[in-house]
């Protein structure tokens, strides 16, 4: 699918505020209302608009450590090991990668003693060989999607 200056603006719109009305856009992009929600629904429709999501404030939480964790696996254990971390709901992102790492994961915890018990506790799992943790101190660009 191929996408014009208007797709993209659209999709910038929306990435700002997705729950902004059509007519909104339309008078920001000074196109009909009806131009746009043809253009939304075929975005989606090609799933180049995969989903419209919550994003949430994890500091309004109180969830403010964030880090990354590097893991390196036995090779043969890493469909079980990812099986496995798919699950826990404080993994927020999990990535198969190239260099050090096999798998990297994104964690959000309230403080580092919680980071601690995830650490010791959840990753305490057979086939994991070497851990790496990066906690983070502070942004350059805080990532759109959790804010942190």
């Amino acid at each position: 699918m191929s996408l014009d200056e208007l797709d993209l603006r659209i999709i910038r719109s929306l990435n700002q505020d997705g729950r902004k009305a059509f007519k909104i856009i339309a008078e920001e992009l000074d196109v009909s209302d009806t131009t746009i929600r043809k253009r939304v629904k075929r975005m989606q429709k090609d799933g180049v608009i995969k989903k419209f999501m919550v994003l949430i404030n994890y500091r309004l939480m109180g969830r403010v450590v964030k880090a990354f964790i590097g893991l390196k696996i036995s090779p043969a254990k890493i469909p079980e090991v990812v099986e496995k971390l798919e699950k826990l709901a404080d993994v927020h992102v999990l990535y198969r990668t190239t260099g050090i790492s096999d798998l990297f994961l994104e964690v959000i915890f309230s403080d580092l003693d919680e980071l601690n018990a995830f650490l010791s506790n959840e990753l305490n799992i057979d086939g994991i060989i070497e851990t790496e943790v990066n906690v983070v101190i502070g942004p350059y660009k805080r990532c759109p999607y959790t804010g942190l």
